[in-house]
């Protein structure tokens, strides 16, 4: 009996040896397979780093692609307004323009009315005048 005892307890010893082994090569499989992908995700850090660089460069191009056509937009909108101000202002001087040039013709109409009423009160006043001579003689 003592000697399947003793065989009991030895072989609970090698089974537990055993599986401690077993145990040990699980874990250092283990850890190498996350050794090597932690060098994976090392070596492949560089390129994504790169892949999202040239993505963000593309990106920054692509607005100020976007603000330059904006911009451009707004420019020539502002060009037209201008233009069209311009257009008016022009039209608004030539009416101006033909008004002065109409008050003009006014005005030397009435100078000329004028003058003509001074050369008739003056040919009146000598009338009157000649007549006053006429009489007083």
């Amino acid at each position: 009996m003592r000697n399947i005892v003793v065989a009991a307890i030895a072989a609970a010893y090698l089974i537990g040896a055993g599986s401690l082994v077993l145990a040990d090569d699980a874990m250092k499989n283990e850890l190498g397979a996350m050794k090597d992908q932690m060098k994976a995700d090392v070596k492949a850090a560089p390129e994504k780093m790169k892949a999202d660089k040239d993505q963000m460069k593309a990106d920054m191009k692509a607005k100020k692609e976007d603000m330059k056509s904006k911009m451009k937009a707004h420019r020539e909108e502002a060009k037209a307004k201008r233009a069209a101000m311009k257009d008016k202002m022009k039209a608004k001087h030539e009416e101006v323009k033909g008004q002065g040039d109409a008050v003009k013709v006014q005005a030397q109409e009435m100078n000329a009315a004028g003058q003509q009423m001074g050369s008739h009160a003056k040919a009146a006043g000598q009338e009157m005048k000649d007549v006053v001579g006429a009489m007083g003689k």
